[in-house]
């Protein structure tokens, strides 16, 4: 796992029970701040996964939701074919997304390393899923993980796909890539990451004031 990773907890908390998430408004406002994973918390939902039968398994799974900021249907989805390593050695992952529109995503060369070992150990066909479990088994999976990691507030797939985009967002500084990679038709839907990451920095601003 990508040790670079900024921790958020604290902020993701408090983003997490912002007085403008529980306004509610439509899903396409992008000023609308999301409720996310954040790293030290997939840190730990990851050694909780480990601990489980089908470890491994399970662990990947919440690595791979996170990281690649994937819908919960796309990870379930992937197969040995989809994983690409080009001539020039870049990481890619075919996917198929909502309405089952196609794209091509990149993939963190150490967690595509590891999927690979993975398809090999377990000597995966070209049509095999790496996750052969249903959605309802992936939710259960991760709020065990939750549970179990001690995280308190309510844990489901998209947080980690909510996660991996800020965290995505955080170290690109590009709303446009980041709505490619994500598979938004609607720009305003990735935007709220960015006014996630404003939270944040905004509260990190204010906590040097001092009277």
């Amino acid at each position: 796992m990508d040790t670079d990773l900024v921790p958020l907890d604290k902020d993701s908390q408090i983003v997490n029970s912002s007085p403008i998430r529980q306004h509610r408004p439509s899903s396409s406002d992008s000023t609308r701040p999301v409720s996310f994973i954040s790293e030290s918390e997939l840190a730990a939902l990851a050694d909780a996964a480990r601990k489980m039968r089908n470890g491994e398994r399970n662990e990947l799974l919440i690595l791979t939701t996170f990281q690649l900021a994937l819908r919960i249907s796309e990870t379930l989805q992937i197969t040995k074919q989809h994983r690409q390593i080009t001539v020039d050695g870049k990481h890619r992952l075919f996917v198929i997304g909502k309405g089952n529109k196609p794209r091509v995503i990149s993939v963190p060369a150490t967690l595509s390393y590891r999927l690979g070992d993975y398809i090999g150990r377990h000597n995966l066909a070209d049509t095999d899923k790496l996750f052969p479990i249903s959605r309802q088994r992936a939710w259960k999976i991760i709020k065990q993980c939750a549970v179990a990691a001690g995280i308190e507030k309510r844990t489901y797939p998209h947080l980690l796909r909510h996660g991996g985009a800020v965290s995505r967002l955080k170290r690109s500084g590009n709303p446009k890539s980041l709505q490619i990679h994500l598979g938004h038709s609607d720009i305003k839907m990735t935007l709220r990451y960015l006014s996630t990451l404003q939270v944040i920095e905004s509260l990190e601003i204010e906590d040097k004031v001092k009277f």
